[in-house]
């Protein structure tokens, strides 16, 4: 249903006046423009990005060191002045644009300089050097997409193997995962405190705190699915703490989300612990799960988890701590 159509309703209902109709749709029809015209800059952006990438790779060979060097310069200095034009006019969509574009050309930058003068260094060093170089442009954008792409960026160019040898550790002891939880929270809450004070400045704080909370929402599924799933471990005490690691931190989201009024995210943990319960009860099946018997019961479970989760959804809505 329509935005007007529901304003149009309550206002039958009395629920609001024929001002405050007015004021609503003023405001969301205002809104929806300006997130418009911005991904319509966005999407610009990346398309220039793209292209520009696609015509020097076309011609690369036609080219020689010096020439290509002095026209990487030369965009990527076009594009550093279309940055401060566009903060000194205040003309958002722009300034998004050109940061966008500045932010692939210093990535196209330092891959050249490596061709040209035959630089070796790896992923992770590019990926420093180049969240490094690009950080004012990322600092400008108010987009929270490119901030995020940022703080992977960083991470990726961590030191080799770390991601690895965390995974093997997680996969050994369970202590490490409760570690991590807590470690995550932890850094996700600084994030969030950043972001209330410095968030009028940068998206960056804003990113990190999605960021530290999706490695910790990575880390719980791992748990389970690693532990309290899969029968090749066979420690009973284990298989128990990774349950209870699992909707305890669920738990203690939506306890979290009722207190800060959050239904978005009091819904999305209630109905990832439903998952999760349902993944439990799926996963005694067995050999059953290869057989037609197993097919048929894998149906009703699917079916009856369709209907608790509707009915889930259904009974957040209408709960007393969200009214």
């Amino acid at each position: 249903m329509s935005l007007s159509k529901k304003l149009n309703r309550w206002k039958e209902q009395q629920f609001i006046t024929q001002e405050q109709c007015d004021k609503i749709l003023s405001f969301e029809r205002g809104r929806n423009n300006h997130l418009f015209w911005r991904s319509a800059f966005i999407f610009a952006g990346l398309l220039i990005g793209l292209g520009i990438c696609l015509l020097v790779a076309a011609n690369w060979d036609s080219f020689g060191a010096i020439i290509k060097l002095t026209g990487d310069f030369i965009l990527l200095a076009s594009a550093i002045y279309a940055v401060y034009w566009s903060v000194c006019h205040e003309c958002h969509g722009l300034r998004e644009l050109f940061c966008i574009v500045s932010f692939a050309l210093v990535g196209a930058s330092i891959g050249l300089i490596a061709q040209v003068f035959q630089l070796d260094g790896g992923w992770a060093s590019f990926a420093i050097s180049w969240a490094l170089l690009g950080l004012p442009f990322i600092w400008l954008s108010r987009v929270l997409f490119f901030n995020i792409v940022w703080w992977f960026l960083v991470i990726s160019g961590l030191p080799d193997g770390w991601i690895s040898g965390w995974i093997e550790h997680l996969d050994k002891q369970l202590v490490i995962a409760l570690e991590t939880v807590a470690a995550g929270w932890l850094l996700s809450y600084v994030g969030q405190y950043l972001d209330k004070k410095y968030g009028e400045y940068t998206r960056l704080a804003g990113a990190f705190e999605k960021v530290t909370m999706w490695l910790v929402y990575i880390t719980i599924a791992f748990v389970g699915l690693r532990w309290g799933l899969n029968h090749w471990h066979n420690i009973i005490w284990n298989r128990l703490f990774a349950h209870v690691l699992v909707f305890g931190f669920l738990g203690m989201r939506m306890y979290v989300a009722i207190q800060t009024q959050n239904l978005t995210s009091f819904k999305r943990n209630a109905i990832l612990a439903e998952i999760y319960l349902f993944c439990i009860f799926a996963s005694r099946l067995n050999n059953l799960s290869m057989s037609g018997l197993g097919f048929i019961a894998g149906g009703f479970l699917v079916l009856g988890l369709i209907y608790a989760l509707r009915k889930t959804s259904h009974y957040i809505k209408n709960m007393e701590a969200f009214k």
